[in-house]
């Protein structure tokens, strides 16, 4: 392998898929099989990209919403989404952490990634990881409106740190 190939196998895999979807769109309206995702990718730097890599390429738009999965003779496929896909809600909103911050500061008392997600869940309208709601956290923590306590080995909380709070 050359360094060149090496080079390009290793560019941004969101723009990867991305140039995907852009050749199914603009290609015939047919499904979409490892194999023809392949083909496509042939005329792209990635043209050299193995049947696993395509593979997850074609599942990571089908989890995005882009592409719909079918079953074509046995055989997994994927056709083109007809309706247009919306980003999740959560993104390019600052509406969650405006939630969390102002739910820390007027209840006070411990807040732990469990309580913190039930907000965030709230405040956003769909579901939200631990780990989102442990980020959060530690992201108030940094911006020096919490306080990080820990009594032993990973449990952890936080508490209000902002003047007129709940405390």
């Amino acid at each position: 392998m050359t360094a060149t190939v090496a080079v390009k196998g290793g560019l941004d895999v969101t723009a990867r898929r991305d140039s995907l979807l852009a050749l199914i769109k603009v290609g015939p309206s047919r499904a979409v099989t490892t194999r023809r995702a392949q083909d496509l990718y042939s005329v792209t730097p990635w043209s050299g990209i193995g049947r696993n890599a395509a593979r997850r390429d074609l599942r990571d738009l089908a989890h995005r919403g882009h592409l719909l999965p079918v079953t074509i003779h046995g055989q997994q496929a994927y056709l083109l989404n007809p309706k247009t896909v919306d980003r999740h809600p959560a993104w390019g909103t600052r509406r969650a952490e405006l939630a969390l911050l102002q739910a820390v500061a007027n209840e006070g008392g411990e807040w732990t990634p469990g309580r913190a997600k039930v907000v965030l869940r709230r405040a956003i309208g769909t579901n939200v990881y631990r780990s989102v709601a442990r980020r959060r956290l530690e992201d108030l923590h940094r911006a020096g409106l919490v306080a990080l306590h820990s009594e032993r080995p990973g449990h952890c909380y936080y508490t209000s740190l902002i003047e007129g709070g709940a405390a």
